[in-house]
């Protein structure tokens, strides 16, 4: 079995950084893992937001029928899990091809044979689906972001205190 190393990076150098900063102020790991956590929050939001953006601009608004869901089990670290319900839609696209698909966001089941708004992308025979609703274009993008920049500040200004007090 190959294993590709440039799968790893990321991963092989948030270590190196850690593992530095650990050696070099063993006071300042704490506001790195702060700062990491932010930048992923960020970058996540962010990322989320511009694909909403894209989908929004590029995409065609209708309507689908919400026709089952699939249930997914997701288990936390300390060994509870939950059941997540993923609504498995049918709509008809702009060209009159009606479309099954499963979506990316967690809904309440009791949601059955409803209709809902979307927007969808189609790219290379594959569609971006979104719900047309103002929490998934707006409020959980901004949640992420505005959580990036508060672990961001918290790693940033801990590191710089430990710094100063060296």
């Amino acid at each position: 079995m190959k294993t590709n190393i440039t799968n790893h990076i990321m991963t092989l150098g948030l270590l190196a950084i850690v593992s530095s900063v650990y050696f070099f102020n063993k006071e300042s790991v704490g506001g790195l893992i702060f700062l990491i956590c932010g930048v992923s929050f960020l970058y996540a939001g962010l990322r989320s937001r511009n694909t909403n953006k894209n989908i929004q601009t590029n995409g065609t608004k209708t309507k689908a029928k919400i026709i089952d869901f699939e249930e997914e089990l997701a288990e936390d670290n300390e060994g509870f899990s939950r059941v997540h319900h993923f609504p498995i839609v049918r709509f008809m696209d702009r060209n009159g091809i009606e479309t099954t698909q499963k979506l990316n966001s967690s809904e309440n089941p009791k949601r059955l044979n409803e209709l809902i708004d979307i927007i969808y992308v189609k790219k290379d025979n594959k569609y971006q689906i979104m719900i047309d609703s103002d929490y998934w274009m707006t409020f959980f993008p901004m949640t992420l972001i505005v959580g990036g920049i508060l672990f961001s500040a918290i790693g940033v200004i801990w590191i710089i205190s430990k710094i100063q007090i060296s």
